[in-house]
């Protein structure tokens, strides 16, 4: 016997469009509610009902393990999703009728209520509240919606138990919970696929710390063409469990299968093949294979000070580490802002290695000066000191700096006059003319050393740190300058120090305040001031760089040229009162003073000003 359920609205829908496709069919027709049934073993109880309707007859047919057929209602769309079922009417009735085979589903349940697709507790964002449909579509037309509530958003703190073990005290924007990973577009995207009745459920935990973590991850999750996340975002947790509860101090609100509920303890459990279904289900998949198990992951999730940081007020648009997460930064910033014994003695050995390697002109010797000297160390704390505002960092910090300056030129002095010798080779000439360029190099190395002293996994680094901003050669060679009294010497390496200085201490302590050790308010007045240090320094390096840049023109311009038949070659130029451009002239014959008169001419006509013009003359064959 097959038993019609339906609501008596739905008698006109029925007659018209079911019965008729039943007619060969043993039929009873039942209005529902219905105070009491007695079905024998082969009968099967056919539901045209909406999701209300069933969520309150389905645990009933679990209890008495009735065969059940759900036919598709325009209000059970999250009954039909949800267990797999197909929406096509005449299907439906066909698997009914025709299948032998009964199919057992788990039931997953929340306050006793049974569950069809997902339970979205908190704010999560990615769901649709108003629509049954859960397709890319909605999700992403729900989250635009929404968008304009993200500086609102805050984390409520969750106590969550599996079974009768604490698992953690945290805080959460918001929690899904799904039996299967296709009732959700985000769950989807996270987790691996899983047969429906393999006894366990999938429940997110969605603690994003600061707003931009949560962006990368909504547009990773509702992009279409994106394939499934392999690895799972660090601030999401992931439980797969059969029992769950979830408190929270206050009630807090929460959809099952999109309808809003509130509470403030919500308890999830799954009974294991509950249902009795007499229709194809794309979840009714076979247990060979590994078989499932528990499992939580819950390491990301907030704890301690960071959960309560994140309960009193709204999430963060930047990351804000703790004091816990930083006091061990902190410890090693504060101890590396000291002046020591050590510091002063590789400060005074780095700068011996490099002066010699810059008479010696070696970069390998220079590139182990630079691995050697301790001074990034202080200038990194002083950032620190600079963006957190502590008087006590700034201010070792910058006598530790001063004193490893002053060695540095003191003992580079020292050395170039004690050498008898005045030769201005390659390396040292490389180091007085710093330009914009220079100040990049400083921006990226400042960028890296703070990094690789707030990641701990990269703190190796800082050797490459070192070698890339070179912070002692330019001194050594600004020391040379002092021991031959020669000014231009002394102030062009001087800059480029002072240019890495700024640019280390600036960016390094604009990454600390990305990642969070630092709020905005407290490091702006020192971000202020070494932002106008950075641009009197810009002043000379953007006229040594426009240098640069006519010197390289003038090159292209004539380097290979002919002029009066005679090839122009090795051309440099040189500034000073006048210009100075040395060139080497190529002829089959030996060059007049004339003819030599007029190829300069030509050349002040092609640059456009005078020159003072160093020629070399070569003969060509």
């Amino acid at each position: 016997m097959l038993f019609l359920l339906y609501k008596p609205e739905d008698r006109e829908q029925v007659e018209e469009n079911i019965l008729p496709l039943l007619k060969l069919e043993e039929v009873k027709t039942i209005t529902y509610p219905v105070e009491s049934l007695s079905p024998v073993e082969d009968d099967i109880f056919c539901c045209y009902l909406d999701s209300d309707d069933l969520r309150e007859f389905l645990p009933q047919a679990a209890r008495n393990d009735w065969k059940v057929g759900i036919l598709p209602h325009p209000e059970n769309t999250h009954t039909v999703k949800g267990l797999g079922l197909t929406n096509v009417m005449a299907t439906a009735i066909e698997e009914i009728t025709e299948t032998r085979e009964t199919r057992h589903l788990d039931m997953l349940f929340c306050n006793d209520v049974p569950v069809f697709q997902s339970v979205n507790i908190g704010n999560v964002f990615i769901f649709s509240k108003e629509k049954n449909s859960n397709n890319f579509f909605s999700e992403a037309y729900s989250f635009i919606k929404n968008i304009r509530r993200l500086s609102s958003l805050s984390h409520q703190p969750f106590a969550i138990t599996a079974g009768d073990e604490k698992i953690i005290n945290t805080s959460a924007l918001g929690i899904i919970v799904v039996e299967h990973p296709l009732s959700s577009v985000v769950a989807k995207r996270l987790i691996s696929e899983n047969a429906m009745n393999d006894g366990l459920f999938n429940t997110l935990v969605l603690s994003p710390q600061n707003l931009l973590e949560l962006l990368w991850f909504l547009f990773r999750s509702l992009i279409p063409l994106q394939k499934k996340i392999s690895t799972l975002p660090s601030f999401i947790g992931h439980l797969r469990t059969a029992e769950l509860k979830i408190e929270n101090p206050a009630p807090v609100e929460f959809t099952l299968d999109g309808k809003k509920e509130e509470a403030k303890k919500i308890v999830l459990r799954l009974e294991q093949e509950a249902l009795c279904i007499q229709q194809a289900s794309i979840y009714c998949t076979t247990k060979d294979g590994p078989e499932q198990k528990k499992s939580l992951k819950t390491e990301g999730l907030p704890t301690g000070e960071k959960r309560k940081q994140l309960t009193k007020r709204t999430i963060p648009i930047l990351p804000r580490a703790t004091t816990e997460e930083f006091q061990d930064l902190f410890k090693l910033l504060r101890e590396n802002s000291q002046t020591t014994s050590l510091y002063v003695v590789m400060m005074i050995l780095s700068t011996l290695i490099a002066t010699f390697g810059l008479f010696a002109d070696s970069s390998p010797v220079i590139i182990g000066a630079m691995i050697l000297a301790p001074i990034i160390s202080p200038i990194v704390s002083f950032s620190m000191g600079m963006v957190r505002y502590d008087p006590n960092m700034l201010k070792q910090g910058i006598i530790t700096i001063l004193i490893g300056t002053g060695v540095s030129l003191l003992f580079a002095a020292t050395v170039s006059v004690i050498i008898p010798l005045r030769i201005t080779t390659p390396e040292i000439a490389a180091r007085l003319s710093p330009t914009l360029l220079d100040m990049g190099i400083a921006v990226a190395s400042g960028i890296a050393a703070a990094y690789a002293h707030a990641k701990e996994g990269i703190a190796k680094s800082l050797a490459g740190v070192a070698i890339a901003v070179a912070l002692v050669p330019p001194l050594a060679v600004a020391g040379i300058g002092i021991g031959w009294w020669d000014w231009e010497v002394f102030s062009g390496a001087f800059l480029l120090y002072l240019t890495n200085l700024a640019g280390i201490i600036m960016f390094a302590g604009i990454t600390f305040l990305i990642l969070g050790f630092a709020p905005f308010k407290r490091a702006r007045m020192g971000l202020i001031y070494t932002l106008i240090v950075i641009g009197v320094v810009m002043v000379p390096l953007s006229l040594s760089f426009n240098r640069i840049k006519k010197a390289a023109n003038i090159t292209q311009k004539l380097e290979g040229t002919t002029v009066n038949e005679v090839v122009v070659r090795d051309v440099k130029v040189r500034f000073s009162d006048t210009l100075r451009v040395s060139l080497t002239l190529v002829n089959s014959e030996t060059l007049k003073s004339s003819e030599i008169k007029e190829i300069k001419d030509k050349i002040e006509d092609e640059i456009g000003e005078p020159i003072n013009l160093e020629v070399v003359s070569a003969r060509g064959f």
